[in-house]
């Protein structure tokens, strides 16, 4: 069981499309109501590792959040992470050991 809080991974950008709908009961009727419709969410970014690429879309499906049709190229493609981490430019040797950065 894990008691620490999760940091997150990363994070994801979407956007969804809000339409306004009137309708009326019917035609006898002339009373309308308008109420809010989303749309599917396009995409915008994300920084997830890329080990995560395929099971993004899955993930945020189960979450409530009704997605378009991405292929693997697309997700992979809206990433904002590096592909890998930056090197450290020099090592700090406080007591005249030498370290090996990793």
């Amino acid at each position: 069981m894990n008691t620490t809080p999760d940091k997150p991974l990363g994070y994801v950008t979407i956007r969804i499309p809000i339409r306004s709908v009137t309708e009326r009961e019917s035609w006898e009727i002339p009373e309308e109501y308008t109420y809010l419709e989303p749309g599917e969410a396009e995409l915008i970014s994300h920084d997830m590792p890329a080990g995560w690429h395929e099971s993004l879309r899955e993930q945020l499906i189960e979450s409530g959040i009704y997605l378009a049709q991405w292929t693997a190229e697309e997700v992979a493609a809206a990433c904002t992470r590096p592909a890998e981490p930056p090197k450290p430019v020099r090592t700090l040797d406080l007591f005249g050991f030498q370290t090996a950065a990793k």
